[in-house]
């Protein structure tokens, strides 16, 4: 098999979306696999191996990491669905996913991160409305908030894929509140 040949069956691949990119990415290994074989070398790969000691996630999970680094009391305001819809229909009472922080209520205490995973067919859109950070005099009155973030919405296979980490950051500078996403294959 060419090097051309080879290129333009990876190519095809990716275009077509069969295949994830941990599918491509296994595909390439066992390519260059092959090929070392061939010239004596033994290896062994580890395709969740991420080089420091975790792994991507489990399979045919995603996972969500919820970050508060301010000092209020934190309703991430984490939406699911498991179809594609639209902003109106993401952001209603049955979608809220709060099967996670303080009592398994949705709610982060200040300072404090927490991490789930859900099933990939679960979570086609998942969005935040930006968070509630509480208010009051200790900052954790949810009804009579200081404020709230930035809304987000993600898709699945547009901005993340299974087996991902998406991790969404609550911030306070300067009076005024942030929500950020990073994405970790």
């Amino acid at each position: 098999m060419s090097e051309n040949s080879l290129s333009t069956g990876l190519h095809k691949l990716r275009e077509n979306r069969m295949f994830t990119r941990h599918t491509l990415l296994q595909t390439a290994c066992l390519v260059g696999l092959i090929t070392l074989v061939h010239g004596g070398c033994t290896i062994t790969v580890d395709p969740n191996d991420l080089g420091d000691g975790t792994s991507s996630g489990a399979e045919g999970k995603i996972t969500i990491r919820i970050v508060n680094t301010t000092g209020h009391t934190l309703d991430p305001q984490i939406y699911l669905s498991s179809e594609p819809v639209d902003l109106d229909q993401l952001f209603t009472g049955s979608l809220k996913y709060t099967n996670y922080g303080v009592g398994l209520q949705g709610l982060i205490a200040k300072y404090t991160t927490d991490d789930f995973e859900i099933d990939c067919d679960q979570a086609r859109v998942i969005g935040t409305l930006g968070g509630s950070f509480g208010g009051g005099d200790d900052d954790n009155d949810l009804n009579n908030p200081d404020g709230s973030g930035t809304q987000r919405v993600l898709t699945q296979e547009l901005v993340y894929f299974c087996g991902d980490r998406i991790t969404f950051t609550f911030r306070e500078s300067a009076g005024s509140f942030t929500t950020t996403f990073d994405i970790d294959p």
